[in-house]
């Protein structure tokens, strides 16, 4: 089939949550809209966020069909990022909280809770020797448009980019989606237990010399 791939906008959060977010998790049909609300809430503050780098795939007549971000990790970057929040205006800083406190329903906000806490741990754990790291935030294929090519046109242009770098990879990724990241190299470090079943952290070093 034939699609493109482009950087993202902060407009496109919207469509993106409707077509492939919220789809690619199959969330009841009668709570999608409030899930939508949300996910394009959350999908614009990481659009505006400079440290991280978005990829859309939209299809022929511009519909969006698949999405991937990753975001670049540096000890001493790590700090000037912690800087730059610290100088953030009070209103920024209202205007995300006022967000943060607004959950759809149908989000077990107490499970979401435990399990990010539970990866982030994870993460930290693997991730504590290394630097230079690219961490994979978000994969997701409209499901519709699943096992046609477009997952693995935007792993190989994010391993390309990484590899030139010479940079690790993490991710955490549910069982249907280990088999793809295995194939680009990535390996299972670690797991971490969520209702949906078992998540794999996997790390992928550089394959420049």
């Amino acid at each position: 089939m034939s699609f493109t791939l482009s950087e993202v906008d902060v407009s496109d959060a919207e469509n993106i949550a409707r077509y492939v977010q919220v789809p690619a998790m199959q969330t009841c049909r009668s709570q999608k809209d409030e899930v939508i609300r949300w996910y394009a809430d959350m999908l614009e503050d990481a659009f505006q966020d400079r440290w991280e780098s978005f990829l859309k795939a939209c299809s022929a007549d511009g519909t969006p069909i698949g999405f991937c971000g990753w975001t670049i990790f540096e000890r001493t970057r790590e700090c000037q990022v912690e800087a730059n929040n610290g100088q953030a205006s009070e209103r920024a800083k209202q205007e995300r909280r006022k967000k943060e406190t607004w959950v759809p329903e149908a989000i077990d906000t107490d499970g979401w809770i435990t399990l990010s806490k539970a990866l982030r741990t994870e993460r930290d754990r693997v991730l504590k020797d290394l630097d230079k790291i690219c961490r994979l935030t978000f994969m997701a294929v409209a499901p519709s448009y699943q096992r046609q090519g477009i997952g693995s046109m935007m792993m190989q242009l994010i391993c390309e980019e990484t590899d030139r770098q010479r940079r690790y990879a993490y991710c955490a990724r549910a069982p249907e989606g280990v088999r793809l990241y295995t194939r680009f190299g990535f390996e299972i470090a670690g797991h971490v237990e969520a209702p949906q079943g078992t998540i794999a952290s996997m790390l992928r070093p550089s394959r420049q010399p």
